[in-house]
């Protein structure tokens, strides 16, 4: 059992080293250089904060996980020593890029020392003006929480003082000449030094703390109404407090017992301690890149998407034909045009969507407040079990509910992550929009997604059917339309064991999946079980794969790789190709994990109509052809490019036929 899959946040860790691998390409420009180490610490954050929970839960218990043998202190081992190499790539990559703008006559960042005497005055001067009056000193407490992002620690002959750095000051310190900053934790290191020499200070770091903050909604019950579910939700997120430390970062000022300093001082592991070849915390980067993302040439060129031709009525169309679409290179705006032309068409009675995480005064909430102003009858299922996001979602809930729309909260159990808006007239015929991605113009323009538009009839009812059990909970069979909890899973195994028999029959067929997460043990064992059989398979999995090559026999032909490039892939696709006889192509907003496809409500669907199944077809061709982006999983399981002079990259090779078209449809 333990040979047959690998750890999921060990696979975590090595999909932000290829994050951090985008630092070291010579095609990406330099700002976006500095802007993936950012993102890389962000994703790390998220690492801590949400999954370091469940290592730490089987140390204290001394468990083992069960799909690997591991135990928990071996894993808690194992990420440390991968986050180490992560860091350790990660800071070399940054020094180099910060050498490289000094040498440009960019921007520089510096060290104290390093600048002029007008400059060290200047900052003084600010140091006791603004910093200093904020500086708040405490003596060092067990069991304290570090609310803010970086703290100070100094020891004394007696005593252990912390300080929070003040954050609305910022990262970065303007010294006085242009392009030249100073980082506000070094800004204190050097002007303190009064305070140094009075306390005598032996010990001064820089030093930043994380939290387990996957609480769980432990108040989840299918019988609870909808009053009764937002009032717990609300007093879920007002107690919601840091919970136990999963790690500490400091930054290196050469003693070389820092780890274990802090492991005593915190009462933690010393596997949970980092030692910082640099300043803490590289998120800062992401301010540089919008100071000065005005340089063209150090950015991704800008694109723009294409638009629907509003000279052309998109419910019409879609009364004609449907329309597929890939964001961010088709603009969400044709989602926007689509439920806008809904609002306004004299026949539309009612509207049904499902709500996760959508942006701040979002045309998507102006719209459906129009339409309930308008007397349609509004039905918005918004899921409020959007970690880190439930205050906005709960907001969301109430704004919507002022202006007479139906808000619901569906299952109260299985959160509601699918992506469906129905438009119906009073005959029960109207449209239907099915996608893999949230509802959100930000998140859009970046995240790579797929969306389905039609006015067929079968789509139209199973989409009736689907709002009807969200708000009802009866659950009734559907022509095309397949759900979680635990119906997506069967649907996929099911269609791969066809797949199998009419490969043994004929010698032909395939499965391709692409999806952000395979992790399910069941959809991996039907997997390998195909896979013995001789069945190919061919995997874009962007992050976290417990799936392990190697490990089916003779006739195995797997193959798995990580597409990661300009933009985040977060579409999922599944295509199953039956032998000689044929193909059916499925989006979903699932991936293939145990949380998506037994704990939440998910939805897939079939793409059956002709031309948009063509669309998505030539879309999973392209994505397996690249190979400028893409990283291949090799049976020792780590991931690794093959370079090939003549090969394309999918991103890249969508963005520039952009030029070329004006609208999504002209006709």
């Amino acid at each position: 059992m333990k040979d047959k899959y690998y750890n999921r946040d060990l696979s975590w860790i090595l999909f932000d080293n290829r994050v951090i691998d985008q630092a070291y390409d010579e095609k990406v420009p330099y700002l976006e250089k500095l802007r993936f180490l950012a993102i890389a610490s962000n994703n790390l954050d998220e690492f801590f904060r949400v999954r370091m929970h469940n290592i730490h839960t089987m140390v204290k218990q001394d468990k083992s996980e069960k799909r690997t043998g591991l135990s928990g202190e071996e894993l808690l081992g194992l990420v440390y020593d991968f986050n180490t190499k992560n860091i350790e790539k990660q800071y070399v990559a940054y020094k180099s890029l910060m050498k490289e703008a000094k040498e440009a006559d960019l921007f520089k960042l510096m060290k104290f020392k390093e600048l002029s005497d007008a400059e060290k005055k200047n900052i003084k001067r600010l140091f006791n003006k603004k910093i200093l009056p904020r500086l708040d000193f405490q003596r060092f407490m067990k069991g304290f929480k570090y609310r803010r992002n970086l703290n100070l620690l100094m020891e004394t002959p007696h005593y252990v003082y912390t300080c929070p750095i003040p954050e609305d000051l910022g990262r970065l310190i303007e010294t006085g000449v242009d392009n030249h900053y100073i980082l506000i934790e070094d800004v204190i290191r050097h002007c303190a030094s009064d305070l140094i020499r009075k306390y005598q200070i032996s010990k001064f770091y820089v030093f930043r703390v994380t939290y387990d903050q996957n609480k769980p909604y432990d108040f989840l019950d299918e019988n609870l109404t909808d009053e009764e579910y937002l009032n717990k939700m609300i007093k879920y997120v007002d107690t919601r407090n840091l919970r136990k430390i999963t790690r500490v970062e400091f930054s290196e000022n050469g003693d070389k017992k820092g780890r274990e300093y802090f492991a005593k001082l915190l009462n933690i592991s010393k596997k949970s301690v980092y030692k910082i070849p640099g300043p803490v915390d590289l998120k800062f980067l992401g301010n540089i890149f919008k100071l000065y993302k005005n340089h063209a040439d150090l950015i991704f060129p800008p694109f723009e998407a294409l638009q629907w031709n509003k000279s052309n009525n998109i419910l019409q169309y879609l009364d004609r034909s449907p329309i597929f679409v890939q964001y961010p290179y088709d603009s969400f705006q044709v989602f926007i045009d689509y439920l806008e032309t809904a609002v306004n068409d004299p026949k539309t009675t009612k509207i049904c969507i499902t709500i996760y995480r959508t942006e701040k005064n979002s045309d998507l909430l102006r719209l459906l407040k129009e339409a309930a102003a308008k007397g349609i009858d509004v039905t918005a299922v918004v899921e409020l079990r959007a970690r880190f996001d439930e205050v906005h979602n709960i907001e969301v809930a109430k704004a919507l509910k002022e202006v007479g729309v139906r808000v619901l909260f569906g299952d109260k159990v299985n959160k509601v992550h699918s992506k469906i808006c129905l438009v119906l007239h009073a005959d029960k015929t109207g449209y239907v929009q099915i996608g893999t991605g949230n509802y959100n113009a930000i998140t859009a323009n970046v995240f790579s997604d797929v969306s389905y538009f039609t006015s067929n009839q079968d789509y139209i009812d199973d989409a009736t059917k689907f709002f009807h059990y969200l708000i009802t909970g009866e659950k009734t069979p559907y022509k095309y339309l397949t759900a979680s909890p635990n119906g997506i899973n069967d649907k996929v195994i099911a269609n791969i064991k066809r797949a199998t028999a009419a490969y043994k029959r004929d010698g032909q067929g395939e499965v391709f999946m692409k999806v952000n997460g395979l992790t399910d043990v069941d959809i991996i064992d039907a997997i390998y079980d195909a896979a013995k059989e001789g069945l190919p398979f061919r995997m874009i999995v962007r992050g976290p794969c417990s799936l392990k090559l190697g490990v089916c026999g003779s006739k195995e032909d797997i193959r798995v790789k990580s597409i990661v490039g300009e933009l985040l892939e977060h579409s999922r696709i599944f295509k199953f190709q039956y032998g000689s006889d044929h193909t059916d192509i499925w989006i979903s907003s699932a991936d293939m994990m145990t949380r998506n496809l037994e704990r939440r409500v998910e939805i897939a669907v079939p793409v059956m109509e002709e031309k948009p199944k063509r669309q998505l077809l030539k879309i999973v061709k392209m994505f397996w052809k690249d190979t400028e982006n893409s990283y291949h999983l090799t049976d020792e399981g780590n991931y690794v490019k093959i370079h090939d002079p003549h090969g394309i990259s999918a991103q890249q090779t969508w963005l520039e036929r952009l030029q070329y078209r004006k609208y999504i449809h002209t006709k």
